[in-house]
């Protein structure tokens, strides 16, 4: 198990580290940098535990059934982080109480009647053979991988969007104690391990945890989500049970005697509040990048790619890879960001007496010809006016919206206008 769990941990690192690298994963959002996009988030769950025994033929009940009518309540803490718009890792912990059943009880072992109870409540007796109900406190810590579904369809990162669903895998461990913090039960459960002594064994089982789940982000501001989540987790079926459970008059020499070789399952719906110390999928960090001769970009501004001209050149359309994008369906932008971007290039405009041609284009994979030429149309009217609001006047902007087309891969890149400076004719 434990080789099983390194693993797991190791290859959630290199592939994490591999996409913190800086790599390109759509139009503006880049793989953001390693103090960015972090988040916590806390809240309430309910939880259903669905347990294993096996018990004589002569017993009414199997004992095997999920409480759906009485959940257990707990908590739950999350802390992670998005590697980019795409996908993020989250360290999930979940502290509730779980009701299982035990065969047997023996009353000299005072270690473990905790299990049980002042009063312990028997479920079914036959033929001097019991079933103990019992309870104990349930701790699960495990590390997640999560995807967002609609991003990866979309292929950005849209700021709007209220209800996001994620996906997730998880992998981590889970065990029963007595305690609300897990410190004692660990130090009892070390203690036992090491000794291999039966009399300090006090009920702690610790087991491998394995899950998925789907996370419901619901967007209320810039740094606040109200989530719900819905998870499954599996485990060995000896997290609910002790080492030796008591079968008539003898303890049982294994505890295939009474449990089946299957998992023991958790159930639980979790709703909180997500707290996100930034959420920002824009390029942030780049050195000076040449485009042509005697045109360089700046970042003058964390996360703000800033538009400066040094030297104008003299054929009569100045044309530099600087394109506005698009969401699918949309001619609103992606980023008020890129106002930045066409304030500078507005006043390089009204400096030089140069006029603006806005090249405004749709993806040909999606909707029909008529209907493309309109949203092309729009997408330049929406650039058209805010270079207005930037004091360019109308007779100054040329607009040209071609419709579909399938020029760049991915294919959402085509969602742009396309500015160029367009000298005057002499």
């Amino acid at each position: 198990m434990k080789k099983v769990f390194v693993t797991f941990i190791a290859l959630l690192a290199i592939s994490s580290s591999i996409m913190a690298d800086g790599h390109i994963d759509s139009v503006r959002y880049l793989t953001t940098r390693w103090g960015k996009n972090w988040y916590v988030s806390a809240g309430a769950t309910a939880n259903w535990w669905q347990g294993s025994m096996n018990v004589p033929e002569t017993f009414t009940n199997s004992y095997n059934k999920v409480e759906w009518s009485h959940p257990n309540i707990g908590f739950t803490v999350n802390f992670g982080k998005w590697i980019n718009h795409k996908t993020a890792v989250r360290l999930s912990y979940n502290n509730t109480r779980i009701h299982s059943y035990m065969l047997g009880r023996h009353t000299n072992l005072s270690h473990i009647q905790y299990l049980y109870g002042e009063n312990p409540e028997i479920a079914e007796t036959v033929g001097g053979q019991s079933i103990y109900k019992t309870s104990m406190r349930y701790h699960n810590l495990e590390a997640q991988y999560m995807v967002s579904p609609i991003d990866f369809f979309q292929g950005y990162y849209n700021p709007d969007r209220i209800w996001t669903p994620i996906l997730y895998a998880s992998m981590g461990a889970a065990l029963n104690s007595n305690d609300l913090l897990v410190t004692q039960s660990l130090i009892h459960y070390i203690n036992y391990k090491k000794d291999k002594d039966v009399t300090k064994y006090n009920g702690t089982n610790f087991e491998l945890a394995l899950g998925a789940g789907l996370l419901n982000n619901f967007r209320i501001s810039e740094h606040f989500d109200i989530f719900l989540d819905v998870n499954w987790t599996f485990h060995r079926w000896t997290i609910d049970t002790w080492t030796y459970e008591f079968g008539g008059n003898a303890f049982c020499t294994s505890l295939e005697e009474v449990r089946p070789k299957r998992f023991d399952n958790m159930y639980t719906a979790a709703l909180g509040v997500t707290y996100y110390f930034s959420r920002v999928y824009d390029l942030c960090e780049q050195d000076t990048v040449f485009l042509a001769p005697d045109t360089t970009i700046n970042v003058d501004a964390p996360c703000d790619t800033i538009v400066k001209f040094v030297n104008m050149q003299t054929e009569d359309i100045l044309s530099y890879p600087f394109s506005i994008f698009f969401h699918r369906d949309s001619y609103q932008l992606m980023s008020r960001r890129d106002i930045v971007n066409l304030r500078e290039i507005a006043n390089v405009a009204k400096e030089n007496g140069y006029k603006l041609r806005l090249t405004g284009s749709c993806d040909s994979a999606t909707a029909t010809p008529a209907y493309n030429q309109t949203l092309s149309e729009n997408r330049c009217n929406k650039i058209k006016y805010e270079l207005m609001e930037l004091g360019i006047p109308e007779d100054q902007i040329i607009l040209e919206p071609i419709g579909g087309v399938k020029q760049l891969d991915p294919t959402e890149y085509d969602r742009r206008v396309l500015i160029q400076l367009v000298k005057e004719a002499q």
